[in-house]
């Protein structure tokens, strides 16, 4: 068989409302808008997207990227999804420097399911429940 390596994954979430959780992760985490779709399927960049009901929505902080859509828009693209309960059984995990300094300036603005912490293999984490129930680690390992 011939390698195909792959690149990145970015995780596409089903949401209920695109504008509340880009306005939840720029908020308390510090994303940023890539880029949005709204309910006419205009692309909008950065910060112009949300000045209207998106149904899609990228967003960004360094390196990590995440997709999110509006639960009917992603019914109609994958009808599987139809009856399905937002906040998955998966937990995104996010490595990154200064854990710790992050940790102080969000602990208060988010839900904490559990607070920093070291674990067995050494890391420092804590872990987050976001505004649509999906679970978010933030960690540091010592090789970075």
């Amino acid at each position: 068989i011939m390698e195909t390596p792959m690149k990145k994954i970015t995780p596409n979430i089903m949401v209920a409302d695109v504008n509340a959780t880009v306005d939840y992760y720029k908020n308390n985490l510090n994303f940023q808008i890539v880029m949005g779709v709204n309910e006419q399927k205009e692309v909008k960049m950065g910060d112009s997207a949300t000045g209207s009901a998106l149904t899609w929505a990228m967003i960004k902080n360094g390196d990590v990227e995440i997709m999110l859509q509006r639960e009917d828009s992603m019914i109609e693209e994958l009808p599987e999804f139809k009856g399905l309960k937002i906040g998955g059984t998966f937990t995104l995990y996010i490595s990154m420097q200064d854990v710790k300094t992050f940790y102080g300036k969000i602990k208060d603005k988010v839900e904490i399911v559990k607070d920093m912490h070291k674990t067995f293999y050494g890391a420092d984490e804590f872990v987050i429940k976001d505004l649509n129930g999906y679970i978010v680690y933030f960690a540091e390992t010592q090789n970075g």
